[in-house]
């Protein structure tokens, strides 16, 4: 196959009649993009795309406290994937409501140990605890899951590094110094972390 295949286009109108050289163009160029994108590249994309959203009344936006979880995070010296939670946890609230940690632990699960997959799934009903005097919040919601292996995690995460996330002060860094954090991550390059299950 020659290098100019990559400027080639498919060309079938349906996939019943494409023919191997179709599937070859079709392959390299996406081969080619996924080594220069990837998954994580179209995540960092789609949370830039939020950088001016509304904050609903909130000190920061979605986009802001993304970045500021994740900069918690990362300062907290914790593994990459974490980094990735948190920089992406609250992502889908962009597009949808409060299934969004259901949403996120979705989007990430390929690559996500069934540990950080519960953070991101439950991680709505931990942060009731922190909800001071919200009028029809249940601060004992995450209650239902004591017990569970990944409680005292999960319950870190919301108070550490997530419920505190909404400081229009704090030194929060850019979107930029997370890029090749998220690229080590989909890429599995990631240093040794956490024990994956």
């Amino acid at each position: 196959m020659t290098d100019d295949t990559r400027f080639a286009s498919a060309s079938f109108r349906a996939l019943s009649e494409a023919v191997p050289n179709d599937w070859q163009i079709m392959e390299r160029a996406e081969r080619d993009y996924r080594e220069n994108h990837g998954p994580g590249r179209g995540l960092l994309t789609i949370l830039a795309s939020v950088a001016n959203i509304d904050p609903l009344g909130a000190p920061i936006n979605l986009y802001q406290h993304s970045l500021q979880t994740a900069t918690r995070v990362l300062r907290a010296g914790l593994d990459d994937e974490l980094v990735v939670v948190a920089l992406f946890h609250d992502l889908p609230e962009a597009f949808s409501d409060n299934h969004h940690g259901l949403l996120a632990a979705e989007m990430l699960a390929p690559w996500l140990s069934a540990r950080r997959r519960w953070l991101l799934i439950h991680h709505v009903e931990f942060q009731a605890y922190h909800f001071a005097n919200h009028p029809t919040r249940d601060p004992n919601e995450r209650e239902q899951y004591r017990g569970h292996p990944q409680f005292a995690e999960t319950a870190e995460f919301c108070e550490l590094y997530d419920q505190n996330s909404f400081d229009p002060g704090y030194p929060t860094l850019p979107l930029e110094h997370f890029e090749p954090i998220v690229r080590r991550f989909f890429r599995g390059t990631a240093p040794p972390q956490a024990a994956r299950d």
